[in-house]
């Protein structure tokens, strides 16, 4: 049985940050020089969490408003995307990994 597109989405947010190297706060995105950009711009190499859910989404449909909207709609009912963002700029990179841990482990 497949997995269900919000758990594909996680997953792959997961792996867009699971290097430190390739996470940020402040910023849905960042690109080699660090400058802002969109989380679903082909220049992006970092992300913050929510980012990280967008371009995960992004790449799983190709579709830029539906990837907005599943990134918003991916970690509920558990948590919201002010969660996400609280810890991602807050507690950092390890609680935003355990977050998602917690999101895959509940499906």
């Amino acid at each position: 049985m497949s997995r269900p597109l919000k758990i594909q989405i996680v997953e792959r947010a997961r792996e867009l940050i699971a290097d430190e190297q390739h996470w940020c706060r402040r910023h849905f995105g960042e690109d080699a020089h660090g400058f802002p950009v969109s989380p679903t711009s082909p220049s992006a190499i970092k992300w913050c969490g929510l980012g990280a859910v967008i371009a995960a989404a992004y790449q799983l449909t190709h579709d830029y408003d539906a990837a907005h909207r599943l990134g918003h709609e991916a970690l509920r009912p558990h948590y919201s995307p002010a969660t996400l963002i609280y810890l991602n700029d807050i507690r950092g990179h390890s609680a935003v990994l355990a977050l998602f841990d917690e999101v895959i482990a509940a499906r």
